[in-house]
């Protein structure tokens, strides 16, 4: 992780910048999802030019558009129109969104460290729910060609709905550990491990080579899915693509970003 968008993957990677970025990505995922990511990391320094770390704004949200909202009768039957159908009274979403502040900084020369500062909200038909929460980040670069990682994400987080049941939803912890090296200038490697609360682990793993000065080339394994990719990179901006063959489906994603 060393551009904006490791305030989401490992927030210690913002201390690894070393202009300040934005960046954008929109995913079009099966059954209709959405998901859409937008950041901003700003290096801080001081008078002196001395690096102070440095600190991001992001806005994530996935959801589902169009819902069809049907009904029961009293005995557990759906509504029906003068069809015999199904009615529909109206369409609604499903809409979770994450707004977090990130400031990642250098330890000393070679461990760095992060933290995410986060609001989280879920609406869904006419409830919503809302939590506060917090991840930390540590990166550690083992010599100029291998770094390791570690992320401990949702940590303390539990959405309480404003149902007037008292209805909790418990926000799993997500820990990962990865490992990077650059065998050269073009080939890049790298491989996490990923454990979710009360789920198994999942080994993601993948591989980046540059063809060209501006052009790279990725493909990996997301738990055994496959992943491709490409990147673009003309000057100050960076064009991204990615493909995974997920089980719900295809996965598209697209991302530009830009220093400054």
């Amino acid at each position: 992780a060393d551009d904006s968008t490791a305030a989401f993957w490992n927030p210690a990677g913002l201390a690894r910048l070393r202009k300040s970025e934005a960046s954008f990505m929109h995913a079009n995922l099966s059954d209709d999802r959405d998901f859409d990511f937008i950041n901003y990391a700003h290096k801080l320094k001081s008078k002196s030019g001395k690096d102070n770390g440095t600190l991001a704004l992001s806005y994530m949200a996935f959801g589902i558009d169009d819902i069809p909202e049907t009904r029961e009768n009293p005995d557990g039957t759906p509504v029906l129109d003068s069809n015999g159908n199904v009615k529909v009274f109206g369409n609604f979403k499903d809409k979770e969104s994450n707004l977090f502040v990130s400031y990642g900084r250098a330890v000393n020369d070679k461990l760095y460290a992060g933290l995410n500062l986060k609001y989280l909200k879920h609406k869904l038909y006419s409830n919503k729910a809302d939590t506060m929460g917090f991840d930390l980040g540590f990166l550690y670069e083992v010599n100029e060609k291998t770094s390791l990682g570690l992320s401990i994400r949702d940590m303390a987080e539990s959405m309480d709905w404003d149902t007037g049941t008292g209805t909790k939803d418990d926000v799993p912890l997500t820990t990962t550990f990865g490992v990077a090296h650059r065998f050269n200038d073009k080939l890049l490697v790298a491989a996490d491990l990923n454990k979710v609360k009360d789920m198994s682990c999942k080994l993601f793993c993948g591989a980046e080579y540059q063809i060209h000065e501006n052009v790279s080339l990725r493909v990996g394994s997301h738990d055994k899915d496959l992943t491709l990719g490409a990147s673009f990179k003309p000057d100050t901006w960076r064009f991204d693509y990615s493909y995974a063959d997920e089980t719900l489906g295809d996965a598209h994603r697209i991302s530009c970003s830009k220093t400054f």
